[in-house]
């Protein structure tokens, strides 16, 4: 006579059994290779982009730090994009600050075919409005590491994205460089029925540095960045599905008025989910 547990462990064993042959019965076709698309001509898609940043001194203990997020969308008319709904909340060492609506992102507008590094570009935004303008200069980077060059990346195989290697002016406050991008295909996974293929990017010892005025004091930072991250490509939609970055940012930061210099660490992290 079967046990109690003998038939509770047969039971389970049948549903394992039936777990798998079902989720082995679901036949997907992988690509070869990976789609291309015309960033001024594509489908309409929404998606929640937040950005974090985590202060820290170079001994790791947190000074506090900011949530920047918005809606960004995409296929709009004549392939333009827009933010709404962007906001910012402040995060002081000791607690949590109040949450502020950049309205003058609201609404914002553009296309990829225009020049988003020059200083015109941002007339609406105040000049010291970096971390607001880095939303717009993120979604372009994982824009390009994303279309840039998707037909040209053999799975598993890692590809140096020469041209992303530029020294580029930040619309007039400073510079920032990539060095050495690389993008690798690492391989493809399914999600409700839909082929996804992962990309993970890199580019590491990324010199930067910015000059601005801040009221009556100008304000002065260098230092180098890391950047990382992993983005979800729906293959069949031709659109990024999801997507993360994280970078680590040493830097020295100091205002004119002030002898002193300060050693920060800034941690940033990035999250992109597609709304629709």
């Amino acid at each position: 006579m079967k046990t109690k547990n003998q038939i509770h462990y047969f039971a389970v064993l049948i549903s394992l059994l039936f777990i798998s042959e079902s989720s082995f019965s679901q036949h997907v076709e992988f690509p070869g290779q990976l789609p291309s698309v015309d960033l001024n001509s594509r489908e309409c898609h929404q998606y929640q982009v937040v950005t974090e940043y985590r202060n820290y001194d170079l001994f790791g203990n947190s000074t506090g730090g900011q949530r920047f997020e918005g809606k960004y969308s995409i296929g709009l008319t004549d392939g333009t994009v827009q933010w709404e709904d962007v906001c910012k909340t402040s995060f002081p060492a000791d607690g949590v600050g109040a949450v502020d609506s950049l309205s003058y992102m609201n609404g914002f507008e553009y296309s990829y075919q225009q020049d988003l590094l020059a200083p015109e570009f941002f007339s609406s935004f105040p000049m010291e409005a970096v971390e607001a303008k880095n939303l717009v200069w993120d979604m372009a980077a994982l824009e390009f590491f994303t279309w840039g060059n998707s037909d040209q990346l053999k799975l598993n195989q890692p590809f140096r994205a020469e041209e992303a290697n530029v020294d580029l002016d930040l619309a007039g406050l400073g510079h920032f460089e990539n060095r050495d991008v690389v993008l690798t295909w690492l391989g493809m996974s399914v999600e409700n029925g839909k082929p996804l293929a992962l990309i993970e990017y890199r580019t590491l010892n990324n010199p930067l540095g910015v000059e601005m005025d801040m009221g009556d004091r100008h304000f002065s930072t260098k230092g180098r960045s890391h950047y990382w991250g992993t983005i979800w490509l729906d293959v069949d939609e031709k659109c990024i599905d999801r997507a993360k970055l994280y970078e680590d940012v040493v830097m020295e930061i100091g205002f004119d008025d002030q002898p002193a210099k300060q050693q920060i660490d800034v941690v940033r992290e990035i999250t992109v989910s597609k709304i629709y």
